[in-house]
């Protein structure tokens, strides 16, 4: 915060202030003309999806213009997200949130690939000391 002439006055990062003047300045007939594009959607998209609670890494994969419809594929986690946005009136008409579904159905974590290997390594060296006569 600055003090000058006695008008407290509020320091913000310069690229928010122009992200907040330039909504601000606009009219609603220059939102009618600017036309929405692909990166536009895709900002709506993830703007939304960040509303919803997904704050983590959000990827968006694809973009697509179906009549008078964008739809966006982010992916999220460990799901995928499906936003349909109307060109016309910039609204979220539809979105769906699907599981990724993964590739095989029997997967182990690391920790637990490790495990695996030691107990199998363990039984087999066991099972050669005891052939052995050794153990």
């Amino acid at each position: 915060m600055l003090f000058s002439n006695n008008v407290l006055e509020f320091v913000i990062p310069k690229a928010v202030a122009n992200k907040v003047l330039s909504r601000a300045n606009m009219s609603s007939d220059s939102e009618e003309n600017v036309r929405l594009n692909a990166e536009w959607a895709t900002s709506l998209a993830e703007d939304f999806l960040k509303r919803l609670g997904y704050k983590g890494s959000l990827l968006p994969k694809k973009v697509s213009l179906a009549g008078e419809k964008y739809l966006v594929e982010v992916e999220l986690k460990k799901r995928t997200a499906k936003v349909q946005i109307d060109t016309k009136t910039r609204e979220i008409k539809e979105y769906e949130i699907q599981e990724v579904e993964t590739e095989s159905g029997f997967s182990l974590s690391k920790r637990n690939r490790f495990l695996l290997i030691g107990v199998s390594v363990t039984i087999i060296v066991v099972v050669v000391l005891k052939l052995m006569n050794i153990f």
